[in-house]
């Protein structure tokens, strides 16, 4: 057993308690109680962790993101010397080619074990990841499974499959969505599987309802891109006459099992009373879409009641800043400095992204019966902590160097900011070293 004694305990449960000098009792994999700390006492073998004064919260949870990108980080090519940039034409002439079609097992291994301990090292629980590298297989998510096993991580992972190689190539990772989901659900650990679609671009509609199928007669979740691009809808509008959230309904593949990425460029008067109509959910990845010039508006979708995490998308891996950020640019779109409050953005990073993966029932909050999945942050606060200002210095003044201790399942991974599952210095060695072949097969400038 194990004991997490005397912390600020924020629960985010339905009644969003908070207990100012709280515990929590973990047997196994599960909570076992969560209360005051006078109600709570240890059996004479607990494992005991003393978290006086420090904020204990339920793991983050990261709806979006590409985990194997660690080897394309800093990259000493970025591809926007063209002049005729556009975020399509980017993603055609260099993310797809120099970067997504040369990715190898090893790199996709190498860069998710990377990318696992950055979110654990910044209170990140769950992840939940598209791999891409339609020519790394067959193999590709099992190479990412075997990172996020052995980082300690719970992951949800899916295959990005796509139609834009070939024909061939498409079921290739259809069938890798099928092979592995049935592999992660006879071992019913802590990395799951979904089926994943690329875009509407860039798939056949006889792909996509191919893959959604497949996935529906598993009782299989479904992940895809969602109009991160403009090109999302001229495409579909061009080729359908109608743009893309009402395409996909109309073809049958939205559901409550299905969550889109990105979202910022649907149609903000017709799209949310759709999404809402078929409980779809959607990933909002803040940080990422501001990297690229894209400025994503989530308030239709929550005026609606769609169901929103928050994801990385690859990018920065501080779900900090991501809360930030996502207030952020909302509150200057609107010129509203109320909207968004602190205890929705921390929800969205919590409890809704535990929705968003239809796992609500197993993370996302601190409560009896629950994944004892445990984020405990260093109180460096200025001003002294209680229930009343909590959960905004969690939002607005806590940081990546805040996070002391992660458990995932009962087990501890992170210990005073250490991780106590992998070396991590020798899986940045490794990942560095994994990328600088990914260099030399572009020709780009190595050290």
């Amino acid at each position: 057993m194990l004991l997490i004694r005397g912390g600020i305990i924020v629960t985010m449960d339905a009644d969003r308690h908070i207990y100012r000098n709280g515990s929590i009792l973990v047997e196994g994999d599960r909570i076992l109680e969560i209360g005051p700390a006078e109600q709570i006492t240890a059996p004479p073998n607990a494992e005991v962790i003393e978290a006086g004064g420090m904020i204990v919260l339920p793991g983050f949870v990261s709806t979006h993101n590409h985990l194997y990108s660690a080897v394309v980080r800093s990259l000493p090519y970025a591809g926007y010397d063209n002049i005729d940039f556009s975020f399509i034409s980017w993603m055609e002439r260099f993310w797809f080619a120099l970067l997504e079609d040369r990715v190898t097992q090893e790199q996709i291994y190498a860069g998710t074990l990377a990318n696992c301990v950055d979110q654990i090292k910044r209170g990140i629980t769950t992840t939940s990841d598209t791999v891409e590298g339609s020519y790394a297989l067959p193999g590709a998510l099992f190479a990412a499974d075997r990172a996020c096993m052995e980082s300690g991580i719970r992951a949800v992972l899916a295959f990005e499959t796509t139609g834009r190689i070939s024909d061939e190539n498409a079921i290739l990772g259809l069938q890798e969505n099928i092979e592995f989901f049935e592999m992660a659900q006879k071992r019913n650990g802590r990395v799951t599987g979904r089926f994943g679609v690329h875009t509407t671009f860039t798939c056949s509609t006889e792909l996509i309802q191919r893959v959604a199928e497949e996935a529906r007669n598993r009782g299989a979740g479904l992940q895809m891109h969602c109009c991160d691009d403009r090109w999302h809808s001229f495409d579909t509008t061009r080729r359908f006459g109608k743009r893309a959230v009402k395409y996909l309904e109309d073809i049958g593949f939205l559901g409550p099992d299905v969550l889109l990425a990105h979202c910022s460029y649907i149609d903000h008067l017709q799209d949310p009373p759709i999404f809402k109509k078929y409980d779809v959910k959607v990933s909002h990845n803040a940080e990422s879409n501001a990297i690229f010039g894209f400025w994503p508006n989530m308030i239709p979708l929550l005026k609606e009641d769609v169901t929103v995490g928050l994801g990385v998308d690859g990018m920065t891996h501080s779900m900090f800043e991501i809360m930030r950020t996502a207030q952020m640019i909302h509150r200057i779109r609107y010129e509203n400095l109320e909207i968004l409050p602190d205890e929705q953005v921390l929800a969205m990073a919590t409890i809704e992204g535990a929705k968003c993966l239809q796992m609500e029932d197993e993370i996302g909050s601190l409560e009896v019966g629950k994944k004892a999945d445990i984020l405990i942050l260093k109180n460096q606060s200025t001003v002294p902590l209680f229930e009343r200002n909590v959960v905004t210095h969690i939002v607005s003044s806590s940081d990546r160097a805040d996070v002391d201790t992660v458990i995932v399942d009962g087990q501890v991974v992170l210990r005073h900011g250490k991780m106590q599952t992998v070396d991590e210095e020798a899986v940045l060695a490794l990942c560095r070293a994994e990328a600088i072949k990914l260099w030399e097969a572009n020709g780009w400038p190595i050290p």
